[in-house]
């Protein structure tokens, strides 16, 4: 049952409880129960509505949890998928000099797209990691993206704070990416291997560090 019905289910209950206390008190000038009848009902009708908002409360912290699990992937939440799929093209604008450019510009290089968020603890981990991989193999032809859905002055001022060495870029929060990158920003980090002739090569799910990623580009950056 979704969080909605049994929302929905604790407002009637509650509605119920308050009803039948009122129908017990309406004649009753003292406002207190005068029988057995009376406290039965009262105590009855105080536990249903209690029991109501207790359902209410359980089903909204469920949701929130749901949400996290599903949006921030941490480093035990690994997927890693060998791929041979053509990168479909996207645009994108860097987030300093909001120059946008598509994902086709960079045909002949390797790329690796990091779709992250600045809310996102694990996304955040993997950034001095991307950092140092830009660092050494940029020479090399790689280039790493670090893709936000995020508002542009939102991540300039997150990047005042912590550096991108890597390419930083935003695209609109309700972009319709193409294949494979469908669905790219429901968990993150999620990141996509291309390499030099725009295949995409490798899905990385979670947070990796840079031994893993530099054993992930290294034979990309090696072919002709």
């Amino acid at each position: 049952m979704d969080s909605s019905t049994v929302i929905a289910m604790s407002f009637v209950m509650i509605s119920v409880g308050v009803i039948f206390l009122w129908m017990l008190f309406k004649d009753n000038e003292t406002k207190r129960p005068r029988d057995i009848v009376e406290w039965v009902g009262t105590v009855l009708s105080c536990l249903l509505i209690v029991s109501a908002v207790a359902l209410i409360l359980v089903s909204k912290k469920a949701n929130v949890q749901t949400v996290v699990v599903q949006q921030s992937a941490g480093v035990g939440d690994f997927q890693d998928m060998i791929m041979e799929v053509p990168a479909g093209d996207f645009s994108f604008k860097a987030v300093d000099s909001d120059v946008e450019t598509s994902l086709s510009d960079l045909r002949g290089k390797v790329v690796i797209i990091n779709f992250w968020a600045t809310w996102c603890g694990p996304c955040l981990a993997e950034i001095p990691d991307l950092n140092r991989l830009q660092d050494e193999f940029g020479d090399e032809g790689l280039v790493i993206l670090s893709v936000s859905d995020e508002d542009r002055f939102l991540l300039q001022d997150f990047e005042n704070r912590l550096e991108l060495v890597t390419e930083s870029v935003y695209v609109p929060y309700d972009i319709d990416l193409p294949t494979p990158f469908t669905g790219a920003f429901i968990i993150r980090p999620a990141s996509f291997v291309i390499d030099r002739e725009g295949v995409v090569r490798r899905y990385l799910l979670g947070a990796r560090d840079y031994q893993f990623f530099k054993r992930a580009v290294e034979p990309l950056l090696i072919e002709a």
